[in-house]
C-alpha cells in the first residue's frame, strides 16, 4: 500500500489474480472542464467544456492587431492517443446590443489545434493558425482556496446547483458566456461581436447575493499583445469596467442573462449547451495550504501538486513513477490525485490513487485500476477509509484492519471480492540512509507487517489468497520513502471443478528512491 511504499513488487504480482491487490488505488474518470492559463502570461486562456468523447474549447486572446479577439473549436475529437484534436474558427456577426436572432456570420477555418494533458493539472495546447504555430503549457486557473472539480455525468442537468458551463440562446446563435461558478463567485467570459461586426470578449464577475441573483461588474477585454507573440509576460494591456451583469438560474439547465453597457440594457435567456456524450456536473472544494515541510515526527512530505518519486526495486531496469497530478473528489471528500505508471511506459498499467490531507492525518479512500496482462479492470473502496497519522514519533505502532471491496472484469469475466487486510506499522528508530537520490540523516525506520486475505469465486472456481509480508522501510522528511527490505509469502489454493495444488510464492528485495522532485527541489 501506498502509505508505507513497499511490498509493492510481490503485491504487483497478487494484483494479477486480484486487482484489489494493486500497489496503488483509486481513479476516477478526468473531467477537463474549466479555465486554462499561464499565470507568467496572465490575460488570455482556454476556456473547455468536456463532455465526454469531445471537447468544446474556446480561445480567448489578442488578434494581430493588438485587440481582443477568440476563437472557437466546434469540437476537438478524442484521439486514439487520447489527446484531443479539431479545427480552429473565426467569426464575425451582428453587434451584441442589436443581436434578435441568428447572431453570427459563417465562420471561417483559420487553422487547427491540438490539447493533450500530461497529468489531471496540465494542458499541453498545439496549434497553427493563420501561419503562425506554437505549444502553450498550461494549468488550471488558481481559484485560491477554492477548487472547481468536475465529473462527467448522465444525471438531469436541472438537477445541478453548479453553473460551470457554456451557456447560449439556440435562437440566437453565434454568442454565449462560458461560465465559471466556484463558491459564492460566478465569472462569465462573454463572447460576442463589436460594432465593427468583429469579435470580442468581456468578463462579468459577479458575487451571488442573498436573494441567489449573481451581480457584479462586467470588463472588456480590449488590447493586448497578439496571440503568437505572447511570451512570458502578461498579455494584457488594457482591461476597463463597461458596465454590470445579473445572472440569474431557474435551474441547473436554463437562466437568465441582464447587463447594461453604456445606454444598452438588455435580458437575454441562457440555457446549458449540450454536445457530446456526457455534461461536466461540477462542485467547489475548499482547499487548504499544505505547510512548507512536514512538521514534528512527520516522516512524509506533505502532499503538494507537482511533486513526484521514482521507485525501483534493486537489480530491476523498470520503477515506478508517481506523481501528485491534481485534486478531485472522491465519496464527498477532497482528495489529492496520486498518478502511478511505470518508467518504461510498459503495460503494467497506469493507476491513480485518492489520498484526502487533513491537518493531521493522510486518509485512504479508494477507486478503480486496470491491468493490461489480465484485462482486469474494476472499482474498489477500503471499508472503512485508512486513517494514518502525519505525526509517528518513535515508538509509534498502530493495528489497522480493514476490507477492500473489489469490483471488477478480468478476461471478460466479471468478479466481485472482499480482500481482508490485517496491518501493523511500527516506528522503530531513526538513522541515516542512502539510495540513488541521495544521502538523508535522520530518517525515520519503519517496521511493518502486513496480512492480506482475499477469496474470488468465478466460472465454478474459488481462488483464496493469503499474502503475508513485513518490511523495514527508510523513510525522510524531504522525499518520503527512501529505501525498503522486503519479504513475503503468498499461497493460492483453487477449489472447485478439479482438484490444483496449493501454490506458495516467496519474494524478498530492496527498493530505493532513485530520483525525485518536491516542491520545485530536484533529488538528487
Amino acid at each position: 500500500m501506498r502509505r508505507v511504499n513497499c511490498l509493492s513488487r510481490s503485491r504487483f504480482r497478487v494484483a494479477a489474480a486480484v486487482l484489489a491487490l494493486l500497489p496503488t488505488l483509486a481513479s476516477a474518470v478526468d473531467d477537463y472542464t474549466g479555465a486554462w492559463w499561464r499565470p507568467d502570461e496572465s490575460g488570455w486562456g482556454v476556456y473547455l467544456v468536456d463532455q465526454g468523447n469531445l471537447l468544446v474549447p474556446s480561445w480567448f486572446t489578442y488578434g494581430d492587431d493588438g485587440k481582443a479577439t477568440w476563437y472557437i473549436m466546434s469540437g476537438a475529437i478524442k484521439q486514439a492517443d487520447g489527446s484531443y484534436a479539431g479545427d480552429v474558427y473565426s467569426f464575425t456577426g451582428v453587434p451584441y446590443a442589436q443581436i434578435n436572432g441568428q447572431a453570427s456570420d459563417p465562420g471561417t477555418r483559420v487553422g487547427t489545434a491540438t490539447f493533450r494533458f500530461p497529468d489531471f493539472n496540465s494542458l499541453t495546447f498545439d496549434y497553427t493558425v493563420s501561419g503562425h504555430q506554437q505549444s502553450k503549457s498550461l494549468t488550471r486557473f488558481d481559484w485560491g482556496n477554492e477548487d472547481l472539480v468536475c465529473s462527467p455525468s448522465t444525471a438531469p442537468i436541472s438537477g445541478f446547483t453548479n453553473y460551470t458551463a457554456m451557456w447560449w440562446d439556440p435562437t440566437q446563435s453565434g454568442w454565449g458566456l462560458q461560465i465559471n461558478h466556484v463558491g459564492s463567485m460566478a465569472v462569465a467570459t462573454w463572447y460576442t461581436y463589436g460594432s465593427d461586426r468583429k469579435p470580442i470578449w468581456l468578463q462579468a464577475v459577479t458575487t451571488r447575493e442573498g436573494d441567489g441573483v449573481f451581480r457584479g461588474k462586467i470588463y472588456q477585454g480590449a488590447t493586448g499583445t497578439p496571440y503568437h507573440l505572447i511570451n512570458g509576460q502578461p498579455a494584457t494591456t488594457s482591461t476597463p469596467e463597461v458596465g454590470t451583469a445579473t445572472l440569474s438560474f431557474a435551474n441547473g439547465g436554463s437562466g437568465q442573462f441582464s447587463y447594461v453597457i453604456g445606454s444598452v440594457s438588455q435580458t437575454k435567456t441562457i440555457s446549458r449547451a449540450e454536445y457530446g456524450n456526457a455534461v461536466s456536473q461540477c462542485r467547489t472544494v475548499t482547499t487548504t495550504t499544505p505547510p512548507p515541510g512536514a512538521g514534528t515526527d512527520e516522516c512524509f512530505p506533505p502532499l503538494a501538486l507537482g511533486n513526484r518519486t521514482v521507485i525501483r526495486d534493486v537489480g530491476e531496469t523498470t520503477g515506478t513513477e508517481q506523481r501528485v497530478a491534481g485534486t478531485s473528489i472522491f465519496n464527498g471528500h477532497p482528495v489529492f490525485v496520486l498518478e502511478d505508471r511505470p518508467t518504461d511506459g510498459s503495460t503494467q498499467g497506469v493507476t491513480k490513487e485518492y489520498v484526502e490531507q487533513t491537518a493531521t492525518h493522510r486518509i485512504y479512500h479508494g477507486g478503480e485500476g486496470y491491468i493490461p496482462e489480465v484485462q482486469a479492470n474494476g472499482t474498489f473502496e477500503y471499508i472503512p477509509p485508512v486513517e494514518i497519522p502525519r505525526s509517528t514519533p518513535v515508538g509509534y505502532t498502530d493495528t489497522l484492519d480493514y476490507v477492500i471491496r473489489a469490483r471488477y472484469t478480468a478476461q471478460g469475466v466479471a468478479v466481485t471480492a472482499d480482500i481482508n487486510v490485517h496491518e501493523v506499522p511500527k516506528r522503530i528508530g531513526t538513522e541515516n540512509a542512502s539510495a540513488p537520490a541521495g544521502s538523508f540523516s535522520n530518517a525515520c525506520k519503519f517496521d511493518t507487517t502486513l496480512k492480506i486475505e482475499s477469496s474470488v469465486s468465478a466460472a465454478g472456481f474459488t481462488v483464496r489468497t493469503v499474502t503475508d509480508g513485513r518490511a523495514i522501510q527508510w523513510a525522510h522528511s524531504s522525499v518520503g520513502p527512501v529505501r525498503s527490505e522486503y519479504e513475503t509469502t503468498t499461497t493460492v489454493t483453487t477449489t472447485g471443478g478439479f482438484a490444483v495444488p496449493p501454490q506458495v510464492t516467496q519474494d524478498q528485495g530492496i527498493s530505493e528512491l532513485i530520483e525525485a522532485t518536491i516542491n520545485g527541489r530536484n533529488y538528487p
